[in-house]
């Protein structure tokens, strides 16, 4: 196979540090070809590779790029999506597998891609009484590359559910930048509505009083704020109380597979939060408000990264990669780092590009929001969208600032949701040009992909503003403890380094290909420094006014 020309002048620098114990983090743009550069390398060095993702929806390239080079491919997803009678708003603990009659295991073939794969299966299941997600399991110790997301490499009793042997793979974990948020694995949140809809599961009217006033008490807890506020006194429950709601969990989980109709259970929403209150200690994790919520919420990712330092190859990449000090500080990494940046490794571009438009009359800034600011974001917008070739992605700091601007923009629009899909947006985008909002960190910002035929889909990114995150309870205390274990003092860091991350991989869901050409607005006049300009390559942008 023909590799590019980074590809082959950089393929041995890093298989041979992986070789060598070195973990490597690459950074290269998106649409550079890092799929298969990765797993040319790592295969290079041991005969399997575990290739580690943020979501199912980004096994394909995987299952393509083995495919490309002959190799078996497998994967495996959740309980939740392989379960015959389970839809996919079920948590894995809600399903009781060892009560379930369709547990045998049948011969999986990876002939077709992973989706059409678990959708045949499911069918077959259902007739043949076989369980897909067992059956999916026993097969990954015959493939070259099995593709997993990130809890069954970073969460230990998932990943020893794969029972496989490190000392032959390599690790390649994708989208690397994420795992600064890692602890949200285990993050835990209950509201009014949880415990409302998990009074509609039990059945004691014990746990229904019990329930009823947890309800109140969450009520008097939280606030409406759109930033992590610490809890002193959040409601709690006591030993007997938990052991009930326990039971009527354990009660529901066996009534549903017995049913064969398998959901997602409210209740067990209520004690996974109390149970990890339980498992954390005060300097691990503690409780906030967010936005109307309750949020158990670890303060640092260190202890799912450990794997991470263990001796096994590890290749970590992103197109925005953190810097190397934030990977050891942040990341807690304490071996050896390749740090390989490839466009400054061969001083040249390895894919497409872009041109960039600053506005200097607006801004995101908290002193200068407000409803005059909301309409004149909107106006840009509504000018970007009439000119643009193709569909524009807006993304914001927040989700309430986004509510507010796109009340007044009233063209053929998306906004990000609960319920967005991705294949609807692919749909609606095909037929009419859309303005695509998103919140920056979300579920349109990062890790999707409008194209057609290979060619980008977005023409325009608007950058409604800079989106740092909050200097909230949450990030205070989360530097203090990185403070308490380094000696480090990265609040800063801990604000720039994801708010550049957010704005890049913003701007990347317009560059999937070498061939895209994308024009990106930076909509807050903050972004006129020689750091940011620096940061997202933007040296000379043309300025704008209203």
């Amino acid at each position: 196979m023909e590799l590019r020309n980074w590809q082959s002048t950089l393929k041995d620098k890093v298989a041979k540090a992986l070789k060598q114990g070195i973990l490597v983090a690459l950074q290269s743009p998106t649409g550079s070809g890092k799929t298969l550069f990765s797993l040319v390398s790592a295969l290079e060095v041991k005969p399997k590779v575990l290739f580690v993702v943020r979501t199912n929806n980004e096994f394909y390239p995987i299952y393509r790029d083995a495919k490309k080079l002959g190799k078996k491919f497998s994967f495996l997803m959740g309980k939740s999506k392989s379960c015959l009678y389970s839809d996919e708003s079920a948590e894995s603990e809600d399903i009781e597998c060892s009560l379930c009659d369709s547990s045998s295991v049948t011969q999986v073939e990876m002939k077709d891609p992973p989706f059409s794969v678990m959708k045949g299966l499911k069918e077959r299941g259902r007739i043949e009484k076989f369980c897909p997600y067992f059956s999916i399991l026993s097969s990954i110790s015959e493939a070259d590359v099995v593709a997993v997301t990130y809890p069954y490499l970073f969460v230990p009793r998932t990943r020893e559910s794969l029972d496989l042997d490190l000392d032959k793979t390599v690790i390649i974990v994708d989208e690397a930048h994420n795992l600064d948020n890692l602890n949200e694995l285990d993050e835990r949140r209950i509201n009014e509505q949880t415990v409302n809809l998990a009074l509609k599961e039990v059945k004691s009217e014990e746990s229904k009083r019990i329930l009823e006033r947890l309800k109140a008490e969450i009520k008097r807890s939280v606030h409406p704020d759109e930033r992590y506020i610490k809890v002193e006194n959040y409601p709690k429950l006591d030993e007997n109380e938990l052991e009930l709601l326990e039971d009527e969990y354990k009660d529901r989980r066996e009534e549903m597979i017995r049913n064969k109709a398998i959901k997602r259970l409210h209740i067990g929403s209520v004690v996974k939060f109390y149970d990890s209150i339980k498992y954390y200690g005060p300097n691990d994790a503690q409780v906030f408000s967010m936005r109307g919520s309750l949020v158990l919420k670890p303060l640092l990712p260190t202890s799912y990264l450990s794997i991470l330092n263990e001796e096994v190859p590890v290749l970590l990449m992103s197109g925005t990669m953190p810097p190397k000090d934030y990977l050891v500080n942040v990341f807690g990494i304490k071996r050896n780092i390749l740090y390989v940046d490839v466009e400054r490794e061969l001083k040249e571009k390895v894919t497409g590009s872009f041109d960039c438009m600053l506005a200097v009359d607006v801004t995101s800034s908290f002193s200068s929001r407000g409803e005059l600011m909301w309409r004149k974001y909107a106006s840009y917008l509504l000018m970007i969208y009439y000119q643009a070739r193709s569909n524009v992605l807006a993304i914001f700091p927040s989700y309430s600032i986004m509510d507010a601007v796109m009340s007044h923009v009233k063209v053929n629009k998306y906004v990000e949701g609960s319920r967005t899909n991705i294949e609807e947006i692919l749909t609606e985008s095909r037929s009419k040009k859309l303005i695509i909002a998103g919140v920056a960190r979300g579920k349109l910002s990062e890790g999707v992909e409008l194209t057609s035929e290979g060619i980008s889909m977005i023409s325009d990114v608007a950058l409604c503003g800079i989106p740092y995150p909050p200097f909230d309870d949450y990030m205070k205390m989360r530097s203090e403890a990185i403070y308490r274990s380094t000696g480090q003092p990265i609040k800063e860091v801990l604000i720039e380094i994801p708010a550049v991350i957010a704005v890049k991989q913003a701007i990347g869901r317009a560059i999937r290909g070498k061939h895209d050409h994308a024009t990106v607005w930076l909509l807050d006049k903050r972004f006129e420094t020689a750091w940011w300009k620096a940061k997202i390559n933007c040296f000379n942008p043309k300025k704008v006014k209203l």
